[in-house]
């Protein structure tokens, strides 16, 4: 249960960390320059592995590069150098011994059956290990005595297990076979010991076998311990030569040396590139330091990085040439699209790196800078805790207004007051303001959907009563709805004191059982009284039906397109918990000789707080509501005994609740329970009196007192 947050920064920048955030920092650097430069020049030579250069090509600087050609034939030279790794079974002797001693048995009963020699000699050959045994040796076995038979068969069981505690190979096995014969006693007849050499070599195998994880492993180790090639291209080095075939290697060094791929000129690039290498830079720098998951998401980077780029594109070509049009584009947009889908510390992050670079493009605009980050910060506060489409056109209005007071102020500090001026510039402030509200509500849940993001308005459309799946755990479990709002109740006001996310939590705990809906009927709370399906089945065939509704719920919330934290809550929510009714059902009846596995549910364990505090809701729920005494007293010690069970478990031990936040839970759902559980005076049976007649001058404010509530 340790707490990401306190980790130091540099536990967190692993090795896959630090290359996704080189890629970013590379890549995202790459295209504002391109961008910001808008300069490209043609390819010079268009060429591809298995073409054939026309001209001689050589290199026109000295460069250093990783070679990823030659680092993958290194490491195929590497992984081919790893011999085959062999493993020594020696179960096999022990498993070889008790196939004779099966063999040997079949046999006896076979020379012990009344049937004809013919048809003995037909059984005897069918037996496993003895198919290729002569004919000369199955009379041999047919006419032994039984002293004679019993002695020669024991030799064989013997010679079995002193050939088999020899290593044999698998190219060794024929040789083995053929030293059975030193394995047989010498005190035996000819025949006695024929017999016995020949039931033995039937079960002589390979017990060294060739391992092939292992194998794959070392050849795998072997390939990763191979440097990245280094080649460095000097100048005036010849690439390709006229009629050459080219190879991986020379597409390698035409694309290094900047032949192959379009390249901008330096004198182009380097004061903007300057500048857009600082900014990505500190915005790689502030990625681990403060939004280390968003680091570990690849696909979550590639939104961050796409949206800053296609925004600085599209504002390169729509805003050159046209006065006015920078007051209207909706920059602030990719600000507020970060803020909702990603964090909105990160969205601000992000509207001063946006601004900075606005007012590049405007002419090294400080007026335009200074406007796009006023925006974007204003758009991403006012979306901060969105839970209604309303908060989207307010945040809009929020935009252009401060838009417009910074558009204004630096106009009436430059200009004289001219108010059409300002009526004009008021009117694109407005429109950009209502732009980026309809741009931001328009693609949050298509980036969502295509980043696998849970936002706050797809969660709030889920918890609404009309959800079809949703409406049909009403109508179909209602017993289980029930029980999944009680939850809910639990696990949000849990989620709300250490810090998880409330609204998924709670829209997790209303679709955590859904797979009930499946076979509701398997469930106590959806089932008629006196009609129990169990009654008829085995404590497993039980345990499994119910096991099966976490599966069933997954399926469920696949089909009906739920989020995935919302399917990770439903997969997550029993953990790798027994069926505990049910497996102590089967220890009485088996005398605990029970396999556990037959009776838990899948998992996996809670893999964050909110599964985490969806378990304990969820179990606490079911515990509490199974009492008669809902006592203050009685209470707090069934919700202290279950948390205190999961711990002990093992169920809490992958998710990040620390000791403290375990007790604010166990103090939040004894404050809940209290409320949902609360005494209530009793009603008298008798009935009552009737009332007397009011009186005209009776005060009509007065009101009889009643308990209960």
């Amino acid at each position: 249960m340790a707490d990401l947050d306190r980790q130091p920064w540099g536990s967190r920048l692993n090795l896959r960390r630090a290359v996704t955030l080189a890629l970013f920092e590379i890549g995202l650097s790459a295209a504002l320059v391109l961008i910001l430069s808008f300069h490209f020049l043609p390819s010079r030579y268009d060429l591809n592995e298995g073409d054939v250069a026309t001209i001689d090509v050589k290199s026109p600087v000295t460069i250093p590069f990783i070679s990823e050609v030659e680092t993958k034939a290194a490491r195929e030279r590497a992984q081919a150098a790893v011999a085959n790794i062999y493993k020594y079974d020696e179960s096999r002797a022990s498993e070889q011994r008790q196939a004779a001693a099966d063999a040997i048995a079949q046999v006896s009963d076979i020379r012990n059956q009344t049937t004809t020699a013919e048809r003995k000699r037909e059984m005897i050959r069918k037996v496993s290990g003895l198919e290729d045994l002569p004919l000369p040796i199955v009379d041999d076995i047919l006419s032994m005595d039984s002293q004679s038979w019993k002695t020669a068969s024991e030799e064989a069981l013997r010679a079995v297990d002193q050939a088999m505690r020899e290593k044999i190979p698998e190219d060794q096995v024929e040789q083995a076979r053929s030293r059975v014969d030193l394995y047989v006693s010498g005190s035996l007849s000819a025949k006695q010991e024929t017999v016995a050499v020949y039931l033995a070599r039937g079960f002589i195998v390979a017990n060294v076998l060739y391992d092939e994880q292992a194998t794959q492993q070392a050849r795998e180790e072997a390939a990763r311990n191979v440097e990245p090639v280094q080649i460095v291209l000097k100048q005036g080095e010849s690439i390709l030569r006229d009629g050459d075939k080219v190879t991986a290697l020379a597409v390698e060094k035409l694309q290094a040396a900047g032949l192959r791929n379009p390249v901008l000129r330096w004198e182009d690039i380097v004061g903007v590139g300057t500048l857009v290498v600082l900014l990505v830079g500190l915005l790689a720098a502030y990625l681990p330091f403060f939004q280390p998951n968003i680091l570990s998401n690849p696909r979550r980077m590639m939104l961050l990085a796409l949206t800053i780029v296609v925004a600085m594109l599209a504002a390169k070509l729509v805003i050159p040439g046209h006065q006015f049009w920078a007051y209207l584009f909706p920059v602030a947009a990719v600000a507020m699209l970060v803020g909702v889908l990603l964090d909105a510390q990160l969205g601000i992050v992000v509207a001063g790196m946006l601004a900075l670079l606005y007012g590049v493009l405007n002419n090294n605009s400080l007026e335009m800078a200074m406007l796009a980050f006023a925006g974007g910060a204003v758009g991403v506060l006012a979306l901060w805790k969105v839970e209604r489409f309303t908060s989207f056109f307010l945040s809009g209005l929020y935009v252009g207004a401060v838009s417009f007071a910074v558009a204004a102020g630096f106009y009436l500090s430059q200009m004289s007051l001219q108010p059409e001026m300002l009526m004009t510039l008021g009117f694109l402030c407005i429109v950009n303001g209502a732009l980026a509200a309809t741009i931001t509500l328009s693609t949050v849940y298509l980036f969502g959907h295509i980043v696998g993001i849970t936002t706050t308005l797809g969660l709030l459309e889920l918890a609404h009563p009309s959800q079809p799946l949703f409406r049909r755990l009403l109508t179909e479990a209602p017993g289980t709805y029930h029980h999944s709002v009680v939850v809910a109740n639990l696990a949000e006001r849990a989620a709300q004191l250490v810090g998880a996310d409330a609204l998924l939590v709670r829209v997790g705990a209303y679709y955590h059982d859904i797979g009930k809906t499946v076979r509701p009927y398997a469930f106590i709370e959806n089932q008629i009284e006196g009609q129990n399906i169990h009654d008829q089945l085995d404590p497993r065939a039980s345990a499994q039906l119910v096991a099966a509704h976490v599966k069933d719920g997954v399926e469920l919330a696949r089909r009906y397109q739920l989020p995935s934290k919302i399917r990770d809550l439903i997969e997550q929510h029993h953990g790798t918990r027994v069926v505990a009714y049910f497996y102590h059902q089967a220890c009485q009846a088996e005398n605990c000789a029970v396999d556990r596995r037959a009776f838990s549910y899948p998992g996996p364990r809670p893999q964050t707080k909110e599964a985490a505090i969806l378990m304990l809701s969820d179990s606490v729920e079911a515990a509490v509501r199974a009492e008669s005494d809902h006592s203050y007293e009685n209470t707090s010690k069934l919700v202290q005994k279950v948390i205190a069970e999961r711990v002990a478990e093992g169920q809490l031990d992958e998710c990040d609740l620390t000791l403290r936040d375990l007790d604010q839970i166990r103090r939040a759902f004894i404050s809940v329970l209290q409320g949902i559980f609360h005494p209530r005076i009793q009603y008298p049976a008798e009935p009552l009196p009737a009332a007397a007649p009011r009186l005209p001058t009776e005060s009509t404010g007065a009101a009889a007192t009643q308990p209960g509530g």
